[in-house]
Order: structure tokens, then sequence, then C-alpha cells
């Protein structure tokens, strides 16, 4: 019996005894199984269907939902951990961080002679009142600290649209109340509108440190508030709220 003859008997054996229909089986199998593996995985079509549909039903469920609740939730758990740590008097992080979860999507701009009028609401309440004197003619309280608004703008290059400058907020009296904001304009694309530069920290060991003042330009920074310059300096007089204490010498 030659080669031939001993291929042809082998294989009319395996045809016979099922062998064949075997391996064809099992190939199918495999095949089948690359197939849809490949449909369902992450770059298939299937998946990309499921996650066609998924999305469609997701994102309009998550518009229609209310997280105010959990903005509560969330106010009650760092409550808990502050009272549970050395923190535990420290009210001003859990202030800061209560203001700064109020969004108000509804101020788009803020005119500078705005932003000084609050900035002078700051400085009444936490104005330093030593070196102050005190005047009588109302009944006692202590005499009012000049404050200054001045924008001062940097010198850029003349073929560029980016405009630089600085808004300043200064009290003489008590230093640790002034405030430097840097502005940036696009000529292009902001009109007379500018963006806050400052680049307040935001993570929650930094809240315990910041002003009140501080939280709000952080508020209006990340809500993505322009600035209107309407005025480029002003002065006022501040009256602090702080109450001299009674003298009965």
């Amino acid at each position: 019996m030659n080669l031939e003859e001993s291929i042809k008997g082998v294989l009319q054996e395996k045809l016979s005894d099922g062998t064949l229909e075997k391996i064809v089986a099992e190939q199918f199998e495999k095949g089948m199984t690359t197939a849809i593996s490949n449909l369902v995985g992450h770059f298939g079509s299937v998946n990309k269907a499921i996650e066609k549909k998924v999305e469609e039903i997701m994102i309009p469920a998550i518009d229609r939902h209310d997280f105010s609740t959990h903005l509560v939730k969330l106010d009650s758990i760092l409550s808990d951990i502050i009272n549970s740590t050395a923190l535990v008097d420290n009210k001003k992080l859990l202030g800061n961080f209560k203001e700064l979860m109020i969004e108000d999507e509804s101020r788009r701009v803020i005119k500078v002679s705005e932003l000084f009028g609050m900035w002078c609401n700051f400085v009444s309440k936490e104005v330093e009142t030593n070196g102050l004197e005190v005047v009588f003619d109302d009944g006692p309280s202590y005499e009012d600290v000049e404050v200054t608004m001045t924008v001062e703008h940097e010198e850029g290059r003349s073929w560029s649209d980016l405009k630089k400058a600085n808004i300043i907020f200064e009290c003489e009296h008590d230093e640790k109340m002034s405030v430097l904001i840097p502005i940036s304009n696009w000529a292009k694309f902001d009109g007379g509108k500018w963006d806050m530069d400052s680049k307040q920290p935001a993570d929650i060991n930094s809240l315990r440190y910041m002003s009140s003042f501080e939280v709000l330009l952080l508020k209006l920074k990340r809500g993505f508030c322009k600035i209107q310059l309407d005025i480029k300096e002003m002065e006022e007089c501040v009256s602090p709220e702080a109450e001299p204490e009674a003298d009965y010498s």
C-alpha cells in the first residue's frame, strides 16, 4: 500500500467514525464565541448599541432628579466629621462649605462697582477696630475707615488680543482686608467682559482659612461669572459694625 492509499484509508475511517463532524463542531463553536465576544466587546457594535440605549434612558432620568436632598445629607456627614475631630470649634469650615455649595446660576455678569460694594460690606463686618477712634455723635461708634477701588491695566503686547489687569480693593487701616483680583480679557471673544484669574485653593482644608469674601470670589469663578468694568476707581467710607465696649470709669 502506497502513501496515497494510506491517506485515503485514514480519511475514510475518520469520516465513518464521526471525528470530522466533531472537529467541525468544535471549530464552529470557537468561531461563534469569538464573533460574539467581538460584538459585545468594548468596541463591538452590540456594545455600542447597548451604550446608546442606556444613555438615552439614563440622561433624562438624571436631569429630572432633584439632588438637593443629597446636599443636605452631605452637609450632615460633614458636620458629623467636624464634630468628631479636633475641628469641633471651627464653624468657619462648615459655613464656608455650605456657602460654596450654593450655586447661583443666574449670575453671569457682575459689575466691578457691585463687587466693590460686597467687599465694603465684608470690611464693615471684619475690619480690625484697634487704633480707631470712638465717636459719640449718635451713641458710641468707631470712626469710618477709608477704602478704595482701582483697576490697573498691565502692559501687554500691541499685537496680542489678550489683555490683563488687576482689580485692587484696598483698606489702608487694615491691610488684611485688602484684595487683589487678577483679571483677563480676550478682545475678540469677551468684548467688554473680563474673567477672574485668581486661583483660590478649593480643597477642604483650605476652606477653614478662607474669608467669606474669598469664598464669594471662588463661587463667582466656578460659575464662570464675568466682570464688567463699569468704573475704574472709587472711594468709600465704611462704618465698622463692631461697637465699642462701654467704659464706666
